[in-house]
């Protein structure tokens, strides 16, 4: 009963975005955002070697391997890896250390993918059970840790000026290490009702805007080139819009994470409930600060699609979108006076980003 009423409020709530006036700005605005770069189909003979090169690396008989080539044949867009390869062609990498440097950055998504689930309890991922879910705890830690062994390694593997490489690796390091302190930000504000807009913002930079860097800043070290921290503020500013759209893809129902409102069953402080505190009444925190505190194990479906409804009177799906809408214009316009194909870089992710809610929501 509770997941056909789930399924109801999935329906109601896209049907709800379809006929708001955000749902067509945020539909223009991603329609309006004109990259050079070239079409994902053009390097499908790349993502493909790259598939290969995962699986040839770390897929071998031991239970390791076995569980590798369970989460690598779950899916994924490969989107790191492709902007790995884009780089490399503007910025003129060899194509074998672009393939490498598109390996490396997948493990790195790959293996935060595993802990992140890990972490959150969450069953599905890509519609099938986690790593966790599928084969314990355990062995989540160890995998999430042996794909991070494996962008390590491959980055070693790569022919280029030994000073560069050692540069590269020091970047994925501290990437590592930016990724890991946003995420412990996240785990650490559940509930947290004193946390603020501008902290949320910046734990979704750290947890998401670095592992869209990365791939970027590895061409360009690998290339040579001099990197800063400001040369990839619009690419952080991305970050946040994924992050944003990850929220509302959660709410919505539309995340392939089972039923809606998996972020509310964990105590997340997602930009849907950081824009609901503004609105809500004293009486309102207070019930949903204490319904997030909750254990997962105690928290029914009706509970959720109850606070789903609250927050979604406020108008709060609205809000976000357009949240949505001036941080991908933020990022774009930050660009513009930036290296040319690093701003064609960002149009590229910004629009790859709105069209990955945008097209859930169509359809």
């Amino acid at each position: 009963m509770i997941k056909n009423l789930s399924y109801k409020n999935y329906l109601k709530n896209l049907n709800f975005v379809r006929s708001s006036d955000n749902w067509t700005d945020l539909n223009n605005f991603s329609n309006s955002i004109k990259s050079s770069l070239p079409d994902k189909l053009d390097y499908v003979s790349r993502l493909n070697i790259v598939d290969l090169k995962m699986r040839e690396i770390l897929c071998d008989d031991s239970w390791m391997g076995h569980c590798a080539k369970y989460q690598l044949q779950s899916g994924g867009k490969r989107f790191r890896a492709l902007l790995a390869l884009m780089s490399a062609d503007l910025f003129d990498l060899d194509i074998n250390s672009s393939i490498n440097v598109a390996v490396c950055c997948e493990f790195i998504h790959n293996a935060s993918l595993i802990h992140d689930d890990l972490q959150d309890r969450d069953l599905l991922r890509r519609g099938l059970p986690t790593i966790w879910n599928r084969f314990g705890d355990h062995t989540a830690i160890n995998l999430g840790d042996y794909f991070i062994s494996g962008s390590f390694e491959i980055l070693t593997n790569i022919n280029v000026n030994p000073n560069y490489k050692c540069t590269a690796i020091s970047e994925l390091s501290q990437i590592i290490k930016q990724t890991l302190k946003g995420q412990s930000l996240e785990i650490l504000g559940r509930s947290d009702f004193d946390l603020q807009m501008e902290d949320y913002e910046s734990t979704a930079k750290a947890k998401t805007g670095g592992l869209i860097c990365l791939p970027i800043k590895l061409i360009m070290i690998l290339k040579g080139k001099k990197i800063d921290d400001d040369m990839f503020q619009p690419l952080y500013e991305a970050g946040l819009a994924y992050q944003i759209q990850d929220d509302l893809s959660d709410f919505l129902g539309i995340k392939d994470r089972g039923l809606p409102g998996r972020d509310l069953k964990e105590g997340k402080m997602n930009v849907l409930i950081m824009h609901f505190l503004k609105y809500a009444t004293n009486g309102e925190k207070f019930l949903l600060q204490e319904f997030l505190k909750k254990k997962t194990e105690s928290i029914s479906e009706e509970d959720i699609l109850n606070w789903i409804k609250t927050i979604e009177s406020k108008g709060i799906i609205e809000k976000s979108i357009q949240h949505l809408i001036d941080v991908s214009k933020k990022s774009i316009d930050l660009s513009s006076e930036m290296d040319i194909r690093l701003t064609e870089i960002v149009k590229f992710v910004n629009k790859n980003i709105l069209n990955r809610i945008s097209k859930k929501i169509k359809n």
